[in-house]
């Protein structure tokens, strides 16, 4: 049960965990799918992924890694259109892709702020 009203200045000081843990990949995985599994869990925030996300995420890297192999062969260009196209599909489910983890009114925000003077091409006057 969580404790009601203000935290005491004991309960502040104690040290909180700065890292939580982070989803690990089944064992039933190859050694290469394992390695593009902990590399797309480490790359994002430790809070992105949730346990129930594992199996969604197991596929997107047999996408991904299934997209690589019939990527050069340009005889397998049918499939390589399918696979992507599921690929990206997974990736905006699991919030991989920038559309999904950036909100439009943020990014514009950051934008301003990193570049306050900046001029929109269309404001400029230069004609060309």
């Amino acid at each position: 049960m969580k404790q009601r009203g203000r935290k005491s200045v004991n309960l502040l000081a104690l040290p909180i965990d700065a890292s939580p843990p982070r989803l690990s990949a089944p064992k039933d995985l190859t050694k290469i799918e394992r390695s593009l599994f902990d590399f797309i869990v480490d790359a994002s925030p430790p809070l992105h992924f949730a346990v129930s996300d594992t199996p969604l995420l197991v596929s997107y890297v047999q996408a991904t890694l299934m997209a690589r192999s019939v990527a050069k062969p340009p005889t397998k260009l049918a499939e390589f259109e399918r696979v992507v196209r599921l690929q990206a599909m997974l990736a905006t489910k699991l919030r991989l892709s920038p559309q999904t983890r950036l909100n439009p009114e943020t990014l514009a925000r950051a934008h301003n702020n990193f570049a306050p003077n900046a001029v929109a091409p269309w404001e400029s006057g230069d004609v060309a």
